[in-house]
């Protein structure tokens, strides 16, 4: 209703104002409109608003000793407060609420949590102390996808990982190219125990690839498929040994054995572990040197004059000198 005027006329008493009937209706009339206003009816003022000197009184829903009271810090310049077009809850800084569809823009947030599908615990993210600002940069994902964590076992996909610390990697099928075409392929073996251990060098030395593992003596295997061979590119040269003495045990250990002796020589060979391993031998001593295997299937021993050289090859039973032709023994000779 519209705020209703006492006419008080020209001058006083003169006869056009409102008669005290009128007047004292008006006045009742407008403090109804203001106890209605105020949430009352048009004879009791409300019991859950009121006003104090500095703020707006609210009673909750009980009447009783406690009420919320709502001011304003004083303003240093014009402000402006807008309520939103919506039915919700004020949002209070320290009160715990739950806040939907809320935009935030360039938010400080300290500690934050997030709450489990059935909110009985919380994911806590914390940070350390920082030296300046740093940019977490989230990819532009073309699709759902899962943060990657240190100690959570995860598998990953279409990943480039750039000069990478690896400790004990475990490669379940193969090492590919760029192009995704395999270069090693690593099978899983039942129960393995042996490996092979590549090792680099530095100026003036050799890189290595052996055979290791928990088994004493171990093969290291080049296999080709079908009908191909072991294709050596270079030159291939033998671990040797030199013997000297008058009468040294030859090793199995090394594939080439010198004999450089200026006297006779009388050297016993063991028999061979694995079929098809060879000796080469060559003497460069002035003193003939006698070989005697083990086992030997063509005669008991064989004798190499200066500047000879033959080779024997294991059979799993016996040695046998390759190429041995009982006429030539110039250099050679079996007994």
């Amino acid at each position: 209703m519209t705020r209703q005027n006492i006419s008080i006329g020209t001058t006083a008493n003169d006869g056009t104002g409102d008669t005290l009937r009128d007047a004292g209706t008006k006045l009742n009339q407008n403090f109804v409109d203001i106890y209605t206003h105020f949430g009352g009816d048009s004879n009791t003022l409300s019991t859950r608003i009121s006003l104090d000197s500095d703020m707006i009184v609210f009673e909750g829903s009980a009447l009783d000793a406690f009420e919320t009271r709502v001011s304003v810090i004083n303003p240093t310049a014009d402000r402006n407060v807008y309520i939103p077009d919506a039915t919700g809850n004020i949002i209070m800084d320290s009160a715990t609420q739950t806040l939907s569809n809320k935009t935030i823009i360039s938010p400080v947030i300290n500690t934050p949590q997030i709450n489990d599908l059935d909110s009985s615990h919380q994911y806590v993210f914390a940070v350390a102390n920082l030296a300046a600002d740093r940019n977490v940069n989230l990819p532009a994902l073309t699709d759902s996808d899962t943060f990657v964590f240190q100690d959570h076992s995860q598998t990953l996909t279409n990943k480039t990982l750039t000069t990478p610390n690896i400790t004990t990697p475990r490669i379940t099928t193969s090492i590919d190219d760029a192009s995704g075409a395999e270069i090693i392929e690593t099978p899983a073996t039942a129960s393995a125990i042996n490996h092979i251990k590549v090792t680099n060098a530095a100026t003036g030395s050799h890189p290595d690839v052996a055979a290791v593992g928990d088994d004493t003596n171990i093969n290291l295997s080049l296999t080709s498929k079908g009908t191909g061979a072991v294709n050596i590119k270079t030159k291939v040269a033998y671990t040797s040994e030199t013997l000297t003495g008058a009468t040294p045990a030859v090793s199995l250990l090394v594939p080439f054995t010198i004999f450089n002796r200026g006297t006779a020589v009388a050297a016993t060979l063991a028999d061979g572990s694995v079929t098809g391993e060879s000796k080469k031998f060559v003497n460069i001593g002035a003193g003939a040197t006698t070989v005697t295997p083990v086992s030997f299937g063509q005669g008991t021993s064989f004798s190499i004059i200066q500047n000879g050289a033959t080779e024997a090859i294991w059979a799993g039973a016996n040695w046998f000198l390759l190429g041995f032709d009982s006429a030539s023994t110039q250099y050679i000779t079996v007994t």
